[in-house]
């Protein structure tokens, strides 16, 4: 008898202890990432969304003519703190994002990105931010994930790297017909500037 009420006060200590880590995992999941107390508000204005949109039609456009010219032309597009906030917001406002975010913000400064933003999971929304830098592989982008937070939870140090794989997928799908071989990105003064060479017809 007394075996049995060991177990079952066994089992029921065990009970409380999970029900207080979960309710210490809840918790730390709602509060702000370490991250986002390193970022820097940025204006977002209809302008800038707009300039966005101007410097990526450009880009287009002279692509377009140097492939039909056959010209092996290197083309350089520099984009702006304001200007990628902006359209994030603008697109994110039209509903053409693949996930719902709020209060999203992007820095850019030291070579290096920093990410934020509030994703619309099911429960409770979940605080995110991410650290890194854009490095160039075989003529495309490749995201590098340096920190990943999720509010404050402790999390295994290869959760970054399973983000940083998603995302790379994600960049190749949408990069599939990308007509330009990346050379260089380069992250300065709040700018992110992208070189790249327009890949001719042979």
């Amino acid at each position: 008898m007394r075996a049995i009420q060991g177990i079952i006060m066994a089992i029921g200590v065990i009970a409380i202890l999970i029900a207080v880590a979960v309710a210490i995992g809840y918790f730390l999941f709602t509060l702000t990432p370490w991250l986002q107390a390193r970022m820097i508000p940025v204006a977002v204005t209809a302008e800038a969304a707009k300039s966005f949109d101007q410097k990526l039609d450009g880009l287009r456009a002279e692509t377009k003519k140097a492939i039909e010219s056959g010209e092996k032309k290197e083309i350089t597009l520099t984009i702006t703190e304001n200007e990628i906030n902006s359209k994030l917001l603008e697109t994110l406002a039209e509903g053409k994002m693949p996930f719902k975010l709020s209060k999203p913000l992007i820095n850019l400064r030291d070579g290096r990105f920093l990410v934020y933003g509030i994703l619309d999971t099911p429960g409770v929304p979940a605080k995110v931010a991410a650290r890194g830098r854009i490095d160039v592989a075989n003529g495309t982008p490749k995201i590098v994930i340096e920190d990943f937070n999720l509010g404050k939870l402790p999390l295994p140090k290869g959760v970054a790297k399973r983000v940083e794989g998603i995302t790379n997928i994600m960049v190749k799908l949408q990069l599939a017909d990308w007509p330009l071989e990346l050379t260089k990105v380069s992250i300065t003064d709040r700018q992110l500037t992208f070189s790249a060479r327009v890949k001719t017809v042979k």
